[in-house]
C-alpha cells in the first residue's frame, strides 16, 4: 500500500509538471515550524512560524506567523478554530508589504479503517497595506474548502496523506468565484510521541488572475507540548 501511495504522489507530481508547460509557473519551497499546546480537554493553542522563498529560491517571497485557539465540539470529529496572522511578503508591485490576516474554520473528520477523510471551511479577511499598493478590494474576504484524505500505516512512523483546496472571494464588486486550486502530497514522520516532521509537495494553480502558477516543496516540524 505504501509503494502504491508513493506511486500516487510520483504521477501528480509529474502530471503538475507536464500542466506547467500551458502556463508560466514559478518554483519555490515553504520551511515552518508549528507548536501546541493541550489547555483541559477541549481547547488546544497554536503558534506557528512559516518561511517560503519563490524563483527557484532565489527570492524571499513571504515571512507569516500565526497565532490561535481551537475548540473540540465534537471531540476527534469537528472542531472550531481562531487564528491571527501577520505576513511580511513580497507583493505584485515589488515592494515589501505588512499584512494583517484573521480566519474562522470548522473542521470535521471521519475514519473509514485506516483511513482519515476530513473537510475544513475557512472565512478569511486579510488587511493589506495601500501605501504599498493599489488595492480595489481591501480587507479582502475569501471562502477556503480543504477536502483531505490521510493514510494510517500501522506500525510504521510514516502517515501519507492527499488534499485539495479551493479559494473563493466573498467581496468582489465584480462577481465572487474560484479564482486558486491548491493541490497538495506528502506525509507526516513521527520522531516520538509529540514531536513531527512533514515533507510535501504543493501546487498552487491560479484559474482567473494573471499570477503564475507555483509548484513549491516544504519541510514542515510539528511539537504537541
Amino acid at each position: 500500500m505504501m509503494l502504491r501511495i508513493k506511486l500516487s504522489i510520483i504521477l501528480l507530481f509529474f502530471s503538475l509538471v507536464l500542466f506547467a508547460q500551458e502556463k508560466e509557473t514559478d518554483f519555490g519551497s515553504i520551511f515552518s515550524i508549528d507548536l501546541k499546546k493541550r489547555l483541559g480537554e477541549r481547547f488546544d493553542v497554536s503558534l506557528g512560524e512559516e518561511i517560503r522563498l519563490l524563483t527557484n529560491d532565489n527570492v524571499f517571497s513571504r515571512w507569516t506567523s500565526n497565532a490561535g485557539v481551537d475548540y473540540a465540539i465534537i471531540r476527534k470529529k469537528l472542531k472550531a478554530g481562531v487564528y491571527y496572522s501577520h505576513l511580511y511578503l513580497y507583493n505584485s508591485n515589488h515592494y515589501y508589504e505588512n499584512r494583517h490576516r484573521c480566519h474562522f474554520s470548522l473542521i470535521y473528520k471521519e475514519s473509514f479503517g485506516k483511513y482519515t477523510v476530513s473537510w475544513r471551511g475557512r472565512v478569511q479577511g486579510t488587511a493589506r497595506d495601500e501605501n504599498r499598493g493599489d488595492y480595489k478590494i481591501n480587507p479582502k474576504y475569501v471562502l477556503r474548502n480543504k477536502l483531505e484524505v490521510e493514510y494510517l500505516i500501522r506500525g510504521s512512523r510514516w502517515s501519507p496523506y492527499l488534499f485539495t483546496e479551493t479559494t473563493n472571494t466573498l467581496n468582489d464588486p465584480l462577481g465572487n468565484e474560484i479564482y486558486k486550486i491548491r493541490f497538495q502530497g506528502g506525509s507526516s514522520w513521527r520522531l516520538d510521541r509529540t514531536t513531527y516532521l512533514e515533507f510535501f509537495l504543493r501546487w498552487n494553480e491560479y484559474l482567473t488572475m494573471p499570477n503564475p502558477n507555483i509548484m513549491s516543496i516544504g519541510v514542515g516540524y510539528k511539537k504537541n507540548l
